[in-house]
């Protein structure tokens, strides 16, 4: 595809100079899983020939456009370029009779680009932004994060997209704030952060981008701790003396279930776990014991995280997220407990005024009703 007949369906399109487009060889999304520009800017790809299907396009700019969205195949006639406008909503197999065509789209949003979005964030940075936003630095925003990221899996937990949307969004933000900050003290920028990112991805997944050959999930994992561990060693960060543990580079400030999870995963997966799940059971069952027979403050503590432990170590073999369980029941637990003070409420009474077997009864049957609201789907 030659520069000059970008430049001919341009003139032809009629869009003003001073516009940036990207220009881009259709086919080199022949291998792609996503476009090559983003929905805020001008685009028009060059396809020189028949071998790539073009729904493999379609399908590419479904996944970033809505329906509605339109856009043209600009295609060389007899008499020269001539243009069809195309819908996402309404499409049927497109025929080309050239071997040379385009593709050409308009921005679709305007405040959608990263770049922009880095603007925005750099500027609230800025002498002239945000009094508030000038004065953060890492550890003024930690607090932050860590709310940002409970309300993103608070989201994910409701099922609700929109949310989820809007969650995204504010933890974004965060990871912008502190790359711009870092990189206002010269540590690194944004782009940085992508790159490393990007590169840590591909190397850990020579399965996909080299022809390394892996045995299911299992594979996966057993490789990923093999390179994890290499990547430490190339950066000169694992230490030569004998106490260098695999567990270090787990955050100890996790919540405290999902930290003892962690623990176990990262030591399962190089061989320190049971074969089966039933010694677990027993592990629970003789931690139990051990708690009824504790004596004395110190060792009744000790023994309840020894059984804390056992647990969640239970909850790791049945393949569940011990934070996001428990997490669940206290939001059971509200939701009955809420009942119990409606129901009470409702009856002219206070909690005060009933027994613990009257405040059972009415547990139950908000576990019922939950029952049947699972039942129904509602």
């Amino acid at each position: 595809m030659k520069i000059g007949e970008f430049f001919e369906v341009i003139e032809f399109l009629g869009i003003e100079p001073e516009r940036s487009i990207r220009l881009i060889k259709g086919n080199d999304l022949e291998k792609s899983y996503s476009l090559a520009h983003s929905i805020n800017e001008y685009a028009l790809y060059g396809f020189e020939t028949r071998s790539i299907e073009i729904e493999k396009v379609l399908d590419l700019v479904k996944t970033d456009y809505n329906g509605e969205y339109q856009f043209w195949l600009v295609k060389k006639g007899e008499r020269g370029w001539k243009k069809e406008k195309i819908s996402l909503n309404n499409h049927d197999k497109i025929t080309i009779e050239s071997a040379h065509f385009f593709l050409f789209f308009k921005p679709q949003k305007t405040n959608s680009g990263f770049l922009g979005f880095k603007e925005l964030i750099s500027h609230l940075r800025s002498p002239e932004g945000c009094p508030w936003d000038r004065k953060q630095d890492h550890k003024s925003l930690r607090t932050n994060l860590i709310e940002e990221t409970y309300e993103v899996i608070d989201a994910i937990d409701l099922g609700n997209p929109t949310a989820l949307q809007e969650e995204l969004g504010d933890l974004l933000l965060q990871v912008v704030l502190h790359a711009q900050i870092a990189s206002e003290k010269n540590n690194f920028t944004i782009f940085d952060v992508i790159e490393g990112i990007h590169n840590k991805i591909v190397y850990r997944h020579p399965h996909v981008f080299q022809d390394w050959e892996v045995d299911g999930v299992k594979g996966v994992i057993h490789n990923w701790e093999i390179l994890k561990a290499e990547e430490k060693a190339n950066k000169d960060l694992i230490s030569e003396k004998e106490d260098h543990s695999i567990l270090e580079s787990i955050p100890r400030n996790l919540p405290a279930l999902s930290l003892a999870q962690k623990y176990q995963e990262r030591a399962a997966r190089v061989g320190f776990d049971w074969p089966e799940i039933e010694p677990v059971f027993n592990k629970v069952h003789e931690e139990l014991g051990e708690l009824r027979q504790a004596e004395g403050s110190d060792f009744i503590e000790s023994e309840l995280g020894d059984l804390l432990f056992a647990v969640v170590n239970l909850v790791r073999w049945y393949g569940f997220d011990a934070e996001s369980i428990l997490r669940q029941m206290s939001k059971r637990f509200l939701t009955r407990f809420q009942y119990i003070e409606k129901v009470t409420k409702n009856r002219g009474k206070k909690l005060t005024d009933l027994t613990l077997d009257e405040m059972n009864q009415l547990w139950e049957a908000s576990k019922e009703l939950e029952t049947k609201s699972a039942q129904t789907g509602q």
